[in-house]
């Protein structure tokens, strides 16, 4: 553990150095407070806010927005940071000088992995609180006399969204060392536009219920299922192997 830290302190210092990370950042703040602000308007003037048959759509509303910032502020991440900053230091010898160190191949991607990683993470648990606390705090609380955050909505923002958010980062920086830092992108992609598209298609035709325990054993699976893949392929992860994709061989 102490040598991923140092690792991942040196990494976390030149990603805030960069603009991007604080834009990001401030990004996702605003864009919760406004979209918090937006739906509070709307409930506030909704006749069936303070009725019991309206807990599920309010139900809904915050699963909705804890399961989307907790996936997508992460993947923001990983398409920003994972892969440009790879190559970069593929090219000015920064990982040959690593790799030359006592530290593993495995040490050193599971550093750059984290450092890119927690910064997501952290940015979507504040952007999350912001907008739960918001809609809670000035329209759920004061109409219901309830905190609405449903047990398997917390369970996805706190467990299973940073699970599979951190194996599609681990997966990122995977194959960013192991083959074409371009390529290695292509998982994160996939999976994020699809699930951009898929879950709003889902929501839309119920057969999705965001605040379902059945709906959270599934993104479990598919949490599992990126860590198994991880699994497999991290054997490739060899100094020889990581050498080689740094000349482009």
């Amino acid at each position: 553990m102490k040598r991923i830290g140092i690792v991942l302190r040196t990494d976390f210092r030149e990603l805030r150095r960069t603009s991007g990370f604080w834009i990001g950042g401030i990004a996702f703040i605003l864009i919760a407070i406004v979209v918090a602000g937006i739906i509070s308007y709307f409930l506030n003037r909704a006749v069936w806010l303070k009725l019991e048959a309206g807990h599920p759509m309010l139900k809904l509303i915050i699963g909705i927005i804890v399961y989307s910032i907790t996936l997508f502020a992460p993947i923001t991440t990983i398409w920003g940071f994972a892969s440009i900053p790879i190559a970069k230091e593929k090219v000015n010898g920064n990982i040959d000088s690593l790799l030359s160190t006592p530290l593993s191949p495995k040490t050193i991607w599971m550093a750059k992995s984290l450092s890119i990683f927690l910064p997501g993470w952290i940015m979507s648990m504040v952007s999350t609180s912001i907008a739960v606390l918001i809609l809670n705090g000035f329209v759920i609380t004061p109409a219901t006399g309830r905190f609405i955050l449903p047990a398997p909505v917390l369970f996805i923002g706190l467990l299973t969204n940073p699970l599979l958010t951190f194996g599609l980062t681990a997966l990122t920086i995977l194959l960013a060392f192991a083959y074409h830092p371009d390529t290695a992108l292509a998982p994160a992609f996939l999976i994020g536009f699809g699930l951009m598209i898929g879950i709003p298609v889902g929501l839309a035709l119920r057969v999705i219920d965001l605040t379902s325990w059945t709906f959270v054993y599934y993104n479990l699976a598919a949490a599992i299922a990126i860590w198994v893949v991880i699994f497999f392929l991290s054997p490739v992860l060899t100094k020889e192997k990581i050498t080689l994709s740094s000349k482009g061989e």
